[in-house]
């Protein structure tokens, strides 16, 4: 099993695995249905408050549904009750096929000391908080905090990730524990909570009867369908023909011997020992073809979730630099990277006025190595306009950095 198992791969071959993998190669559709489909086909989307110009999820959609409107995600897919929000290890919507996955993890012991130091606390408040919180869901369905009354007005001395008063912590609680999913997000991203028996039937909250490896290895391979390259780190074979893996200590040289179609495989730049898993079937996806659109990419896409890794395959820097001063940012702000055929042609920022519908382009970058002509030029303008017809906007006010369209 050990013949052939590093197989090496071009640079540009290993680009189109990652831009084909992402499902950012073409257009996946422009109907609603499509948003459900991209997201199954993709797993998880990783979710974020900021709303600069249409949160991360409306940017990741917009990538990849030509006619995506702002908000069309949580409209859409959440009452298919087809989607559960978890941290993996960021905040995730995940589709359901998954919830048994992690489900076994959802315990007390399993949680950070953190949450069960929080649990306790809330225990010895308000003892039974919990339960009491369960069985107002239970009487009037799916609620936000605000809504469980005389708790939403206690704000305990302790301190609780992202919320402050004890009906928000219950909320969170009986989340963490899968007990209760996030079934809606309102206009202003607010959580509303329903029991998770009422939303997903019994099959799909029933655990699943696998070893910690073998959960592992699901996980793995659920979060490879939403970016196809993983990186092992160093690997080689010994001289005993072993597969040897030197970073990844929570991936199991096991997975990429295994006599299965799904099994993922490894391949490897020429001349490097930096070994990237790709799915099983990377040979196939090597014959798609990639449109001459551009892309707005989110700043959580999974296509630059591993930023060692972006660099390797597109040589391309970036730092999502919100949390830093304005004196330490080199990029800036919420800074979005632009994906051309199969490069990462450069970056820049957008800002949306909802009062006033005005949508602002601005701090444009281009990368030294890319050279902008009339085709590239009319895609960035394209993508622009699209861009304002997703959020609404009547106008449109370019900086002196947007150059390349005037």
């Amino acid at each position: 099993m050990t013949d052939n198992l590093i197989n090496e791969i071009s640079k540009d071959d290993l680009r189109k695995l990652a831009i084909v993998g992402t499902h950012l190669h073409q257009w996946q559709g422009k109907n609603k249905q499509d948003i459900l489909d991209v997201f199954k086909q993709q797993a998880m989307v990783q979710l974020d408050p900021l709303n600069p110009a249409g949160r991360n999820h409306d940017i990741f959609f917009s990538s990849r549904i030509k006619d995506y409107q702002i908000d069309d995600f949580q409209k859409i897919v959440y009452p298919c009750k087809d989607v559960f929000e978890t941290y993996f290890p960021n905040l995730m919507a995940v589709t359901k096929e998954y919830f048994s996955l992690f489900l076994p993890q959802m315990k007390k012991e399993f949680m950070q000391k953190y949450y069960q130091s929080r649990l306790e606390k809330m225990e010895e408040l308000h003892e039974g908080i919990l339960n009491e919180a369960r069985e107002f869901i239970l009487t009037n369905g799916p609620c936000k905090s605000a809504d469980l009354g005389e708790m939403a007005s206690v704000k305990p001395e302790f301190t609780f990730w992202k919320t402050s008063n004890l009906a928000g912590m219950s909320l969170e609680m009986l989340w963490l524990l899968g007990r209760a999913v996030i079934v809606e997000r309102d206009s202003n991203w607010r959580k509303i909570y329903g029991l998770t028996e009422n939303y997903f039937d019994e099959t799909t909250r029933s655990e699943i009867q696998l070893t910690d490896d073998e959960i592992s290895y699901h996980k793995f391979l659920a979060k490879q369908k939403s970016y196809p390259l993983v990186d092992l780190g160093k690997v080689q074979l010994t001289k005993s023909n072993k597969l040897s893996i030197g970073k990844r200590k929570n991936v199991s040289t096991d997975w990429f011997l295994k006599d299965d179609e799904t099994a993922p495989r490894i391949v490897s730049l020429e001349d490097s020992q930096k070994g990237i898993a790709v799915p099983a079937n990377w040979k196939e996806m090597l014959e798609s073809e990639i449109d001459n659109e551009m892309r707005a990419i989110a700043p959580l896409d999974p296509l630059i979730w591993n930023r060692e890794l972006l660099h390797h395959v597109f040589g391309f820097n970036y730092t999502w630099e919100v949390y830093k001063i304005p004196k330490d940012r080199k990029w800036g702000y919420y800074v979005y990277p632009l994906l051309y055929q199969n490069q990462l042609t450069g970056r820049l920022e957008a800002k949306f006025d909802k009062k006033k519908k005005i949508i602002s382009y601005f701090n444009f970058q281009k990368e030294e190595s890319f050279e902008f002509d009339s085709s590239s030029n009319k895609a960035l303008y394209d993508l622009l306009e699209r861009w304002k017809q997703m959020l609404g906007a009547e106008k449109t006010v370019f900086d002196e950095s947007i150059i390349t369209i005037k």
